[in-house]
Order: C-alpha cells, then sequence, then structure tokens
C-alpha cells in the first residue's frame, strides 16, 4: 500500500465519504452543482491540503527557532484554469506572529519544502484504473 492513501465511498446525491486512517470526512458539491454542499468540495480540499501543510511547516519552525506557533495563519488559494480545466497558480499566505525579521527568508525556504507545496510544483502523472 502507498504510504499516503484515502478511501472514497458514496454516501448519496454527489457526496462521498473520505475515509483517512481513522479519520472520516465527506466531500461534496454546493447546490449550484448539484450537490447538497454536505462538506468542502475536491478542489477546496486540495487547496486546503496546502494551507494546513504550510502551517504544519511553520509550526514546525516556529519550535525549532524557539518562538511560539501561536497566532499562526495561513491562506491558500487557487485559480481555475481552463483547457484542460484544473487548479494553478497555487498561493499560500502565512500570518507568522513574532517572527525576527532576520528569520524571514530561511523560515519561507523551510515551509516552502512542505510535502504539499513541492507536490504542486512538480508535474505529477495520474493513473485511473476500472474495476
Amino acid at each position: 500500500m502507498a504510504d499516503t492513501a484515502a478511501r472514497a465511498s458514496y454516501k448519496e446525491g454527489l457526496a462521498f465519504t473520505i475515509k483517512i486512517r481513522g479519520h472520516t470526512l465527506v466531500s461534496d458539491l454546493p447546490p449550484a452543482k448539484g450537490g447538497k454542499d454536505e462538506g468542502p468540495t475536491p478542489p477546496e480540499l486540495m487547496v486546503a491540503a496546502l494551507a494546513a501543510c504550510a502551517g504544519i511547516f511553520a509550526a514546525m519552525f516556529a519550535r525549532k527557532a524557539g518562538i511560539s506557533p501561536e497566532g499562526i495563519e495561513v491562506e491558500a488559494e487557487a485559480d481555475t484554469l481552463e483547457s484542460p480545466t484544473r487548479l494553478g497558480n497555487f498561493r499560500a499566505r502565512i500570518k507568522f506572529p513574532g517572527l525576527p525579521q532576520e528569520m524571514r527568508e530561511r523560515a519561507k525556504a523551510f515551509i516552502g519544502a512542505c510535502l504539499v507545496g513541492q507536490t504542486l510544483k512538480r508535474e505529477n502523472q495520474v493513473t485511473l484504473e476500472l474495476e
């Protein structure tokens, strides 16, 4: 089995229940797109993964530098591109109170190494199999 895995199972309408290790969440579409808005959309989950990853790396940097991670916030976003329709131009803005000016470049490099950000920066392949 892969190092990172998730299983999505049909719930109802267009909603899917997603299981990751011992955690469960729901993904759906808003009513305007045929769903019931029972959870974030798959693209929102992708952007949320970037925000969470950058935040975790910011907190790790803070702890290593002896700075409190309290107040760290990350806003992530992406544009919807076409031909083919996809997300692109990912951006993350990190509010990092208490970060000394002289540590900003080191912090940016450390946070920029988060797994999700590094994945989004690279060309990838997706394999689909129908059973």
